[in-house]
């Protein structure tokens, strides 16, 4: 990436923040430190930022589900940390999944900066007739924030980056996952009657790829991280249960 840039004519070192939520009671794993540099890299760090309510800070992993009544605050929170440790605001910010794209769009209009959307997958394709019978979901999964914070994304977003163009606008048998949220209703809640333009130059198609590194044949036994076999087969397999895996 820095030959790139050097390429480009341009003359300064990047940084790059992963930002995602501090669990205080981690354990058996680094979920529980502020700042981790990735390994591998120079210029990029994991930024980690608890969730607070009224209560105070939520110290316990939560389901993905029920992440959406933290994440107005956490938005504000991760602001100030961002700019903290940046010592100014980021040139763009990319946002991956709902919750993360919600925070995404609250952040880049708080910050006016460039906003990316990665959705991976949305939900509103994956649960059939989830919209019509959201009521009976909601208290399970949330699907009417679920939903909301996707528009709110899609829309919000300067450039929306997808694997595939069936993603975008499915194919002639399917909906891609993004066209349908071109109309839809929540009964009782509201009805979307233009959601998103599937043609919409905003959406760019990059194809997936893999780092020969990290995914290699199962016959290239050298390359495997052998050292955590222990660990994972008694995670697995230790008939006495304990609480570092729970």
């Amino acid at each position: 990436m820095l030959l790139r840039i050097q390429r480009q004519g341009l003359d300064f070192k990047p940084r790059i923040l992963i930002v995602t939520r501090l669990i205080p009671d981690a354990k058996g794993t680094t979920c529980n430190q502020r700042l981790e540099r990735v390994t591998g890299t120079d210029h990029t760090h994991i930024l980690r930022i608890p969730f607070r309510s009224d209560k105070g800070i939520l110290r316990k992993w939560i389901s993905r589900f029920d992440v959406w009544p933290y994440l107005e605050k956490y938005t504000e929170d991760a602001a100030s940390e961002i700019v903290a440790e940046l010592q100014g605001i980021p040139d763009f910010i990319i946002g991956n999944y709902s919750d993360g794209n919600l925070v995404a769009s609250l952040l880049a209009y708080k910050m006016g900066v460039t906003q990316c959307t990665i959705a991976h997958a949305l939900e509103k394709t994956k649960y059939p007739d989830s919209d019509i019978y959201w009521k009976n979901f909601d208290d399970k999964y949330h699907f009417s924030c679920q939903f909301t914070a996707d528009i709110l994304a899609m829309n919000n977003a300067d450039f929306i980056i997808t694997s595939t163009y069936q993603e975008i606008a499915g194919t002639k048998n399917t909906v891609g996952q993004y066209e349908s949220h071109t109309g839809f209703t929540l009964p009782g809640l509201y009805r979307v009657v233009h959601g998103i333009d599937v043609f919409d130059p905003k959406f760019n198609i990059v194809s997936p790829g893999a780092d020969m590194t990290i995914y290699f044949p199962y016959l290239e036994k050298d390359n495997r991280l052998t050292a955590l076999h222990g660990s994972i087969e008694k995670m697995l397999y230790d008939p006495k249960q304990t609480s570092d895996w729970m």
